[in-house]
């Protein structure tokens, strides 16, 4: 087992760790909203949740599988990675037993700052060394802006900070800032990691998945005027979202281009990496499309005041899109099994985000139609439930796998040593 695999199942196995406690906090949320829990505050919980399901579960996995499986081998093998990614769960860590008992206070924002300088030196070293490295430009081109607008979006996490500390009652403002920090996460960061991923493990490079990388990242920036439609927005924040809106039209049509290209190498894939894949890219499909319908004015303004459709919106990508991805590259990658109780853990979960998805929306849609679905609250609960113990059984039989594999490799180790002797 090389080095690199050995770092690579570490900070996996950790980020996976970290997805069963992400799963924890949403389900006793969930039950804090049905049972009375005096000592727990849903605000501060929810921070604790948030933060450390984008640092200690997404940021991690996603950086750690970026490092080693792009990078050449003698790129990977630097310590300075082996520091960053322990700075990134210690600062994530921090925010996870910080932000439950004071909300925005001293230590949570101390850690939150020192996460964000964590990622700006991932964000500087890992370009340094991409750069040099012999991978498809698509590839190259995908890494290198994801982590670009992971540096990025702490405009927004720094302006919501200065809000909290100077008190102030700007609600624009404060909303902005939100909007801003998510979707350079989720549709800059998150989404084009995920990507770069994908191209690099299927070995596709051609014109149009270099179009489709081109279309994708020009889409961040301008659609980000799309979630400023919300307040009452000056002609030009309009017209910048409708060029962000077509961006997003023309690079969903381009993943469609890209899809023949890559259904040869995709064919290849274990079957249920297939699945978790396919899956995953559908709600895609559906971020992309949901994305370009907000610029229609009396559906944005329906959408930005719906919360479970928000919600929603925010757990397609963040569960079904990134986490069920990530999932199937992992079980792919041979970074965790698929059989038996694995297979299991991972349809357990994967029901949970479905269960999830459906009632968050027929929520927004109840919301809509002014009407209301009796058992969604039990619903909700039922499929946290399913998150969180898929979660805890993914993480067990990945460490149990990794201990097993780790075994094979110092018995096999010490027969060669036995042998030459």
């Amino acid at each position: 087992m090389s080095l690199i695999m050995k770092a690579l199942e570490k900070w996996t196995g950790i980020a996976l760790i970290n997805l069963a406690i992400v799963a924890l906090l949403g389900f006793v949320m969930r039950c804090k909203m049905i049972f009375s829990i005096p000592f727990l505050d849903f605000k501060y919980t929810l921070h604790a949740h948030s933060h450390f399901a984008f640092g200690g579960w997404v940021t991690l996995a996603l950086l750690a599988l970026t490092a080693y499986q792009i990078l050449p081998k003698e790129a990977a093998q630097k310590k300075i990675y082996k520091w960053l990614f322990f700075g990134i769960q210690f600062n994530a860590v921090g925010m996870l037993l910080s932000f439950p008992f004071q909300g925005y206070g001293f230590f949570s924002i101390l850690f939150s700052t020192l996460f964000i300088f964590v990622t700006y030196g991932y964000t500087f070293v890992f370009i340094r060394d991409v750069r040099k490295a012999p991978v498809a430009r698509s590839v190259k081109l995908l890494s290198i802006a994801a982590v670009v607008y992971m540096a990025l979006s702490s405009v927004g996490a720094f302006t919501l900070a200065y809000l909290l500390a100077s008190k102030s009652s700007n609600m624009y403002l404060y909303k902005d800032a939100v909007y801003t920090y998510l979707h350079l996460q989720y549709s800059g960061f998150f989404t084009l990691a995920v990507f770069a991923l994908l191209l690099h493990y299927l070995k596709v490079e051609n014109k149009t998945t270099w179009r489709f990388a081109q279309l994708l990242n020009a889409s961040i920036i301008p659609s980000l005027f799309i979630s400023y439609l919300w307040h009452y927005p000056s002609d030009i924040i309009r017209g910048i979202a409708i060029i962000g809106s077509g961006f997003i039209v023309v690079s969903t049509v381009y993943f469609f281009l890209i899809v023949g290209n890559l259904r040869e190498a995709f064919l290849t894939l274990k079957p249920t990496a297939k699945i978790l894949i396919t899956i995953s890219m559908i709600a895609f499909v559906f971020k992309m499309i949901f994305q370009a319908l907000t610029i229609v004015p009396s559906l944005g303004t329906m959408v930005f005041a719906n919360r479970p459709v928000i919600i929603g919106f925010l757990h397609l990508v963040l569960l079904a899109f990134i986490t069920l991805y990530l999932i199937g590259h992992f079980v792919q990658s041979e970074l965790m099994p698929h059989t038996g109780l694995a297979a299991f853990a991972i349809w357990l979960f994967t029901t949970g985000v479905i269960v999830t998805e459906v009632v968050l929306f027929g929520q927004g849609l109840g919301f809509m139609l002014m009407t209301s679905i009796a058992l969604a609250t039990w619903l909700l609960l039922a499929a946290a439930a399913c998150l969180f113990a898929g979660a805890v059984l993914i993480a067990i039989t990945r460490w149990r796998i990794g201990a097993n594999l780790q075994m094979n490799y110092n018995e096999l180790k010490t027969f060669k040593q036995f042998s030459q002797s």
